[in-house]
């Protein structure tokens, strides 16, 4: 039978998921970019995971790594409304003890995705 997983193992899970996109927005082009659990309270609080203290991102991002689909209430409750909140999601699926990625996902309102394409 598997180990039960502990709140600092999905604690640890979810940090590291926050680093690796920092990486990857970082591998596109932004610059300046944190985690707000290291440079803001008031950004953490606010549910959103990533910080911007050079570039300016379009949307302000919250990170999961979950079986469960995430709370999309998340992106309407986001107290910040000067500019959109998007969920990045890695679904996870369980191979035995291991976690394994069903593939990673973004979770955004329609208007903003409208936005992003617009011609």
């Amino acid at each position: 039978m598997p180990k039960a997983h502990t709140g600092a193992y999905a604690r640890n899970k979810g940090n590291a998921y926050e680093r690796q996109i920092i990486h990857e927005l970082e591998e596109i082009g932004y610059q300046g970019l944190k985690s707000s659990r290291s440079e803001s309270k008031n950004l953490d609080n606010d549910k959103i995971d990533i910080a911007e203290t050079i570039d300016k991102l379009p949307c302000y991002i919250q990170c999961k790594k979950t079986k469960v689909y995430p709370q999309v209430s998340i992106i309407k409750d986001c107290p910040r409304k000067d500019k959109p909140l998007c969920i990045i999601w890695n679904k996870q699926i369980n191979k035995e003890v291991n976690m394994a990625s069903d593939g990673e996902y973004v979770i955004m309102e329609k208007k903003f995705f409208y936005n992003l394409i617009k011609k």
